[in-house]
């Protein structure tokens, strides 16, 4: 393997107030395996404790930078990402305050990357390992206390890209969905990013959580961006609250609204209104996160559960209907065909029309994919891969070859393109890829494009 040993690697961290004392430890964890620890803060963290608690490191390799928290995660997230850029950083490791990597991981790092860079990687994905931590039980749901338990960690089958490269001045984090603020993906306009998993017995990190945590963080998601992937004013909940928050509260940022609710000072009753009906609200992913801003408070709030309409909905969470159901079909579907969210007038649509037996749930995908918005979609993303080479000669089997013939197979459209467009990788995104692999390690020296669409026409 060909060492690297120029090439800077940080860590990077976005933080607030109440994460610090975690933050504090992923600075310790991190400083001897990397060569900058970068942390961006809410400007609010003015604890002189926890000021003098970073003075110990005195380390020219800790870099913390105050600013105020911009209202948008993704901005947030990319004041380290320019910093790195600053620095001359060619990679960087990401994690939340409540995301643990291991320290196998942190000790191989500069192996990990080295590795990358001969393979062509830019994306490393760590699986996750969850774990719910036995801190502040709350008595009055029965269903968050069954999330927590003392020292369990739950495997899971999920991997996060916490590993990656800048490949260009270009390269940033940008917000998905209606309203672009909270939940993210990052990259770049100009280069293609490429991913691999590493392997999940020696490599991942754990996700620690709390009940509280997990309201609290649904909570700044719902303000921010509506819930879910950003639905924005697509959830009415979400235009009532900002309404009802701004008018009553004069309150139009985070930051001052997690304040407040946490002081404990009196709610308006229209916020308690709001809270009543939140949590009856449906149980779609953005109506979970509505409901969870509704424990959170609650939480600070506890004389609520003295209303018995309050303590109903809190013990008697809404069941998924198959409305609900549908429409989190539709849109799942409109964002992975398209990009993006559903209109009122398609999701109303195509939800009736599913729920009404006159057009059937698989019949979405290809519908979406006849649309003109597609076809001109599909059109762009063709240029950028044309790959033009005869199908009996063997080939060097890159990613942009595997793509093409993937794009020429019978089930590009309908099973494997939604995959790709959600940020699985080409090898991933067929049924049997551990099939695909083993076949072509067997059979590599002589493999020709022809032989990898038949092949591939078997896997997917």
């Amino acid at each position: 393997m060909v060492r690297c040993p120029n090439m800077k690697i940080a860590y990077c961290q976005c933080s607030f107030y109440r994460d610090w004392k975690r933050t504090l430890k992923h600075i310790e964890n991190w400083l001897p395996y990397v060569d900058y620890v970068i942390i961006v803060v809410d400007e609010t963290v003015s604890n002189e404790e926890i000021f003098d608690a970073l003075d110990k490191f005195r380390n020219p390799k800790l870099i913390i930078k105050r600013i105020p928290f911009p209202e948008s995660i993704p901005e947030f997230r990319n004041q380290y990402v320019e910093k790195c850029k600053e620095l001359g950083v060619k990679w960087f490791v990401v994690s939340d305050p409540d995301e643990w990597i291991n320290e196998e991981t942190r000790k191989d790092i500069r192996k990990i990357v080295e590795w990358a860079e001969k393979h062509g990687y830019t994306q490393l994905g760590l699986n996750c390992k969850e774990k719910f931590e036995p801190v502040e039980w709350l008595p009055f749901d029965q269903l968050d206390r069954l999330k927590e338990y003392p020292g369990g960690i739950r495997e899971s089958t999920y991997y996060k890209f916490l590993i990656n490269k800048i490949c260009c001045e270009r390269f940033k984090y940008e917000g998905v969905g209606k309203t672009k603020t909270v939940h993210e993906t990052w990259g770049c306009p100009v280069h293609k990013q490429r991913g691999a998993y590493l392997p999940k017995d020696k490599y991942w990190y754990v996700h620690a959580k709390t009940a509280y945590d997990i309201w609290r963080n649904a909570a700044r998601n719902l303000w921010l961006g509506g819930g879910g992937d950003n639905v924005g004013d697509l959830n009415e909940m979400w235009v009532e609250l900002r309404k009802i928050v701004e008018e009553k509260l004069g309150i139009t940022k985070w930051k001052d609204l997690e304040v407040y609710v946490v002081s404990g000072k009196p709610l308006p009753k229209e916020l308690i209104g709001w809270v009543k009906k939140a949590l009856t609200w449906k149980a779609t992913d953005y109506g979970v996160e509505t409901r969870e801003f509704a424990k959170w408070v609650i939480f600070h709030h506890r004389y609520l559960l003295e209303d018995p309409e309050i303590k109903y909905g809190v013990e008697h969470p809404p069941k998924l209907t198959p409305e609900d159901e549908v429409e989190t079909y539709v849109r799942r579907c409109y964002f992975q065909v398209l990009g993006r969210h559903p209109d009122r007038e398609g999701l109303e649509y195509y939800k009736k029309a599913i729920l009404e037996g006159k057009i059937r749930r698989e019949d979405l995908p290809r519908i979406l994919m006849a649309s003109p918005e597609y076809r001109e979609k599909m059109a762009l993303v063709a240029e950028k891969v044309r790959v033009n080479v005869p199908v009996d000669v063997t080939v060097n089997l890159t990613e942009d070859v595997i793509l093409q013939a993937i794009m020429k197979s019978r089930k590009w459209f309908t099973e494997v393109k939604p995959k790709y467009d959600l940020g699985k990788f080409i090898l991933t995104s067929v049924s049997k890829p551990q099939e695909l692999i083993r076949w072509f390690y067997e059979n590599k020296d002589t493999i020709t494009l022809k032989d990898l669409l038949k092949k591939l026409e078997e896997v997917m």
